[in-house]
């Protein structure tokens, strides 16, 4: 099967979006960033009664944050994105690559039909689905594919 119908066949959800993690609007940031760290992740989502108001990424940490300590102790909502782009998991992979292309996301939340978040697609998860299409090349490579050997092995 080619690799362009693979993509619009399979859905989201057969992709690993079990990690991702959650907040209230009200969290101060230096917590958010906190949580960020401990759980070792690129974005927070951020929800209120169980639906999703916005997305706090490491670009908003580059760009809001990072040169205005005095921020750390406001809100997140004041600096998280609103109204993030979304996807159901019954979606095709072709459509949310398409979305996180278009958009310049490396997260989309995923959603149900009731707007609560139950996933995140990492742009890694798109990674590893497209590289798992290709396991003879990608996983024969060597370490360092731009090395020359220069003695024989084993001499």
């Amino acid at each position: 099967m080619q690799i362009v119908d693979r993509l619009r066949q399979e859905n989201v959800s057969r992709l690993d979006l079990s990690h991702f993690a959650s907040c209230a609007a009200d969290r101060a940031v230096a917590d958010v960033l906190k949580l960020m760290r401990t759980e070792k992740i690129s974005a927070v989502f951020i929800v209120e009664n169980d639906k999703l108001l916005g997305v706090f990424t490491e670009r908003d940490v580059l760009t809001k944050i990072a040169d205005a300590p005095d921020t750390w102790r406001r809100p997140v909502a004041e600096f998280m994105t609103p109204s993030p782009q979304v996807i159901g998991s019954d979606r095709p992979i072709s459509e949310a690559l398409r979305l996180m292309n278009d958009g310049h996301y490396r997260n989309l939340p995923i959603t149900d039909a009731d707007g609560r978040v139950t996933g995140n697609l990492p742009h890694i998860e798109v990674i590893r689905f497209l590289a798992d299409q290709f396991p003879r090349e990608v996983y024969n490579l060597p370490p360092d594919p731009d090395r020359v050997a220069t003695t024989k092995e084993g001499a």
